[in-house]
């Protein structure tokens, strides 16, 4: 009976370290140390070296667009971006969280506004968010007014928790069923007035996700109209390396 006792206990507190793993960032660090940084042999390219991302800190906020679903983060374009300019990557995005609607009850994740406080230092923060947002509405578990609110409460709580950060959103693909082009419209008007930069991927991304053929190649299935593939992240990466570049 105690041995039975001990090994419940023991995979009980098993499952809490994984659901505490779970909610932590996946960190890689891709940063030199002083010796790689002064290779003679192996110079680092001049426009590697003297970008504005090169050695710095990102944290990458979003659900699972951003965490790349149940596929490798290092597939991702922000993840291959921090990778090229050697940066400290953390990954605390969430599968099926939003930006303001509590999915708890749902036993998913609470909202990125306000898990966000949890993050460590940084340089940049991005958010690429938007999709779970709008399937919350269109299940009618929230409204634009709510969602508008909730995301200017995460930007507001950016820039009073990492002020020198330099923050970027990346809204949804051009998904024309509404509230997506609502949803798209309040992430940049919203982001505009706290005068942080917001890559509109509805009209700038070059993805065509109601494509068929186009999501068969560069996304997870061709019926998937959010997560990219590798290829697709790719594919991605030069017009989002720009974007970031310029911040």
């Amino acid at each position: 009976m105690k041995i039975t006792l001990k090994i419940t206990l023991i995979l009980i507190c098993f499952a809490c370290s994984l659901v505490m793993r779970a909610q932590d960032a996946i960190v890689y660090d891709y940063r030199l140390d002083q010796k790689a940084l002064n290779d003679s042999k192996n110079p680092i390219p001049y426009e590697i070296r003297n970008a504005p991302l090169f050695g710095k800190t990102i944290n990458v906020f979003g659900a699972s667009r951003a965490r790349n679903n149940r596929k490798d983060v290092t597939e991702t374009w922000h993840c291959k971006l921090a990778q090229k300019y050697h940066m400290l990557y953390r990954n605390y995005a969430r599968n099926n969280c939003c930006i303001a609607f509590d999915r708890r009850r749902e036993r998913w994740s609470a909202p990125i506004n306000e898990f966000y406080e949890d993050m460590d230092t940084c340089d940049y923060i991005l958010l690429i968010g938007g999709h779970s947002d709008a399937e919350q509405i269109i299940n009618g578990k929230g409204n634009l007014e709510e969602f508008e609110e909730g995301y200017a409460k995460l930007l507001r709580g950016f820039i009073r928790k990492a002020p020198s950060a330099k923050v970027a959103v990346f809204t949804p693909w051009r998904i024309n069923n509404p509230p997506y082009p609502d949803i798209t419209r309040i992430m940049v008007e919203t982001g505009g007035r706290f005068a942080i930069p917001v890559y509109n991927c509805a009209t700038q991304s070059g993805m065509y996700v109601w494509d068929m053929e186009f999501a068969r190649r560069y996304f997870h299935t061709y019926q998937d109209n959010t997560h990219l593939n590798s290829k697709g992240h790719d594919l991605f990466m030069n017009k989002a390396e720009k974007f970031m570049l310029g911040l």
